[in-house]
């Protein structure tokens, strides 16, 4: 990997980088807590582990931010827990955006405290917020949160659209045999408000992998039904997910990670978790790269930018696409769905993915301080593609 440009301090960096599967690291996923006032049976909790409470302060997301921002990337998506229990939401919103200078900040919530904040978080610098809502039924509801708190969830998703942010997309995960007659009557309301839905599947990870043999389903056949009634056109930039828009306002997306190799294939992101981890992939803990240490050394902000983004790097290093990654038949099957216009598979030439070898660059240091000691050196090798990201290309 070749770091080609200089910033204002004097530090080299690139236009955004790219791991060894050609693909680039754009966007940054922010937990900011594990703590949350729902009790949703199901929660994947950002694959985190939710009994750690040594929580990031606002400077120190900040400049975890800034050192993001310096390797590319402009985006930014705060997720927890249940980030609006923080009252110092604002606080870290106007830290990413003033110390990574940022394109986009957006927010998962569960809606019921958005009533109160949605103008004020705004303000801060907040561009868009996702609204974890799957069930509009009362009973149903209940089962999933362990709350009574609908009609503040609704009230919370009038006050964002209210509050002028750039998009307001709900998220609903669906879960068999319960929730799924839920969804034509969200998109009603998606479309009368003329927002976005998110349909998920369920995640094997968190809570999710304790019911995911009861409550798994596939969403083919929903999408087929969706495919009757709206446009769909394909997202490359957020895992080539599908996205649906319907007549009268509002739009459908669906979001299905599991046995789909698309999903992996097109992942920008690293995560920081709550405590101070940097984590490549949502659904493994063996590859998490500490930089706590880092933030609370005895040095100065820049010398800590720079650390963390030799970290960065070295967890760039580290991403790679899950198990649930596979190339065959079924991959091309739904890479001629999305990306083939439909085209039957016995009827259109093969595909493959290619995939880059390991290739043999500079090694990145990953330095970090570990038990109050003086930092370490670690070797991680960062290889890459140039500009080029994973390739479906047609033999």
């Amino acid at each position: 990997m070749v770091l080609a440009n200089k910033d204002q301090h004097g530090y080299e960096y690139n236009s955004y980088i790219i791991d060894r599967f050609g693909r680039p690291f754009t966007i940054m996923r922010i937990s900011i807590t594990h703590d949350c006032n729902f009790e949703c049976f199901f929660c994947h909790m950002e694959g985190e582990d939710p009994y750690s409470k040594e929580y990031l302060t606002p400077e120190e997301i900040g400049i975890v931010a800034e050192a993001a921002s310096r390797l590319g990337v402009k985006r930014f998506k705060i997720t927890g827990g249940e980030p609006t229990l923080r009252r110092d939401l604002p606080e870290i919103i106007e830290e990413i955006r003033r110390r990574a200078g940022a394109e986009d900040i957006s927010m998962t919530t569960n809606g019921v405290l958005l009533e109160m904040l949605a103008k004020k978080l705004r303000d801060a610098g907040l561009d868009r917020v996702n609204i974890s809502l799957h069930s509009v039924d009362l009973d149903k509801f209940y089962k999933i949160t362990g709350t009574r708190l609908l009609d503040r969830v609704l009230r919370g998703i009038d006050s964002a659209i209210n509050a002028g942010y750039k998009q307001v997309k709900i998220n609903m995960v669906i879960l068999k045999n319960f929730n799924e007659d839920d969804v034509w009557k969200l998109i009603e309301i998606v479309r009368e408000k003329n927002i976005v839905l998110q349909l998920i599947e369920l995640h094997p990870v968190g809570e999710g992998r304790k019911v995911f043999s009861r409550y798994h389903t596939f969403l083919d056949e929903l999408e087929n039904e969706l495919a009757k009634i709206a446009r769909m056109r394909i997202r490359r930039e957020l895992h080539n997910r599908p996205i649906y828009y319907l007549d009268g306002g509002g739009a459908v997306e669906i979001v299905r990670p599991v046995k789909n190799p698309l999903f992996c294939a097109a992942c920008t992101r690293i995560r920081l978790t709550a405590d101070g981890y940097l984590k490549p992939c949502l659904v493994r803990n063996d590859n998490l790269v500490p930089i706590r240490n880092i933030l609370r050394m005895d040095i100065s902000r820049e010398e800590k930018v720079r650390l963390v983004i030799e970290a960065l790097l070295a967890s760039n290093s580290l991403r790679e696409p899950s198990a649930y990654w596979r190339i065959g038949y079924e991959f091309e099957k739904i890479v001629y769905r999305y990306l083939g216009n439909g085209s039957p598979i016995q009827s259109t030439p093969r595909i493959r993915i290619e995939i880059p070898k390991r290739l043999t660059l500079p090694n990145v240091r990953y330095i970090f301080g570990g038990n109050g000691e003086k930092p370490g050196h670690v070797e991680k090798s960062v290889t890459g593609r140039g500009n080029v990201r994973y390739a479906i290309e047609d033999l």
